[in-house]
């Protein structure tokens, strides 16, 4: 027989061996999770993402489109000194709005004239040019350049003008013909010429209408048909006739009042009713009459030393022509050759080689006319056909010539002198059947 506490001890064991069992029964506790796999939050906005989006701008928007008021489209006879006006651009994000004009000879002109405007007007003060047609535009434009093109306006320059006024109708300086006229140190000066006796006198004015003598009697010997250039800042006066004889000699100034001789004898021969022009850095003198006809050409680079570029030029031997410098090149027209009045127009690159541009030009054959430059553009003044000329015409090429007016304001003459000088083109003195020398100013823009 069991004791009692034997019998506790049987149960005991037999109470942990269920227990055992039953455990092994329910399986092995699953591990936590991984860290990877425990589940995540949720990702909210940070407040300076939320601000950074709340602040994204939209895209700037360029300005709106506006219209041109004037010039207008197709308008004709335009000032020189035109003002250009347009409407006002608005821009849809309310930026300050500034404008781009552009003018030019294209019909979509690329030339930017003036920028960044902040006026809707604008008055040009650089000269336009007489005749030509040109066009406008204006390109506004925000602070980051978005930009808004007006459309495209033509006009077409007025013609010159020829006031019926002379600026003087007498000169401090005495009626004379075969004169010469050059602009100097920001002056027209007039140098001597013939008023029934050959003059050596000097005169100049800063506005054609006061006249202030430099010198009566400069060391040259008084002379008429001669020539004067300005070259290398100083005036310079070459051949002509004395009353005596021609003459070769070449003279110059830094003032118009004290002259040196650079030579008593150049090598080309003694001459009149030559011309002389500068180009490319030299003077030149072409053509004359040293008792014949000549058609040669020399140069110098500084006015003692003359070197012949040709001793037989295309054009005719002649003398009472004219010569110019344009578009880059020499430019000789009209005169009186052996057998008669010339209307024909050379020009070289070099003075060796010479072109004909056109013959007969459409301008009666003259002598002792005038050239000149102006509004980029060739200019022919009066002169004698066989009757003495008042009238002008002008070429934008040498070839195609336009007249500007058979009967200009001023009395027909010869002999007369022509100078470009403050934006006009200026016509002094000369000889006329009414009035036999002149010493009347003329200004015509």
């Amino acid at each position: 027989m069991k004791t009692p506490s034997t019998f506790y001890l049987v149960l005991l064991l037999g109470m942990f061996l269920l227990n055992a069992a039953c455990s092994k029964d329910d399986g092995p506790e699953a591990p936590p999770p991984a860290a990877e796999e425990q589940p995540k939050e949720e990702e909210n906005p940070s407040e300076e993402e939320e601000e950074e989006e709340e602040e994204e701008e939209p895209a700037n928007l360029a300005p709106e489109p506006f219209n041109l008021i004037g010039v207008t489209d197709g308008a004709v006879g335009v000032d020189v000194y035109p003002t250009f006006s347009w409407q006002a651009a608005t821009d849809p994000d309310g930026d300050a709005i500034t404008y781009d004009l552009y003018l030019g000879k294209e019909e979509d002109p690329t030339e930017l004239y003036t920028a960044d405007l902040t006026s809707t007007s604008f008055e040009v003060t650089e000269r336009l040019h007489t005749y030509d047609f040109y066009y406008w535009k204006v390109v506004a434009k925000d602070p980051e350049n978005a930009t808004m093109n007006s459309t495209v306006n033509e006009f077409s320059v007025r013609g010159l003008k020829f006031d019926n006024t002379p600026v003087t109708a007498a000169a401090a300086f005495s009626g004379r013909s075969s004169h010469t006229t050059a602009v100097f140190d920001n002056k027209m000066w007039v140098i001597g010429g013939y008023d029934d006796t050959n003059k050596n006198d000097v005169w100049y004015s800063a506005d054609g209408l006061t006249w202030t003598e430099a010198t009566n009697a400069a060391p040259f010997s008084a002379r008429s048909i001669h020539t004067t250039a300005v070259f290398d800042n100083k005036l310079w006066v070459i051949g002509g006739i004395d009353g005596t004889s021609r003459k070769n000699d070449v003279w110059y100034s830094a003032d118009g009042i004290t002259w040196t001789e650079a030579t008593a004898d150049a090598p080309f021969s003694a001459r009149y009713y030559h011309t002389t022009v500068v180009f490319d850095n030299k003077l030149w003198v072409i053509g004359g009459n040293d008792g014949r006809l000549k058609n040669d050409v020399w140069f110098s680079t500084d006015g003692f030393t003359w070197t012949e570029a040709t001793a037989d030029a295309p054009f005719s031997a002649r003398d009472s022509h004219d010569t110019v410098v344009f578009n880059n090149k020499l430019w000789v027209i009209g005169g009186i050759d052996a057998t008669s009045r010339k209307n024909d127009v050379w020009y070289s690159a070099d003075g060796v080689t010479w072109s004909e541009a056109t013959v007969p030009a459409p301008f009666s054959a003259r002598e002792s006319h005038t050239t000149a430059v102006f509004d980029n553009k060739l200019w022919i003044i009066a002169g004698y056909d066989g009757t003495l000329k008042n009238d002008v015409w002008y070429s934008d090429d040498g070839i195609t010539w336009t007249e500007a007016t058979d009967a200009a304001s001023f009395s027909r003459r010869t002999y007369h002198t022509t100078a470009v000088f403050d934006n006009k083109l200026w016509v002094i003195g000369g000889s006329s059947s009414e009035d036999r020398y002149m010493n009347d100013v003329w200004a015509f823009d």
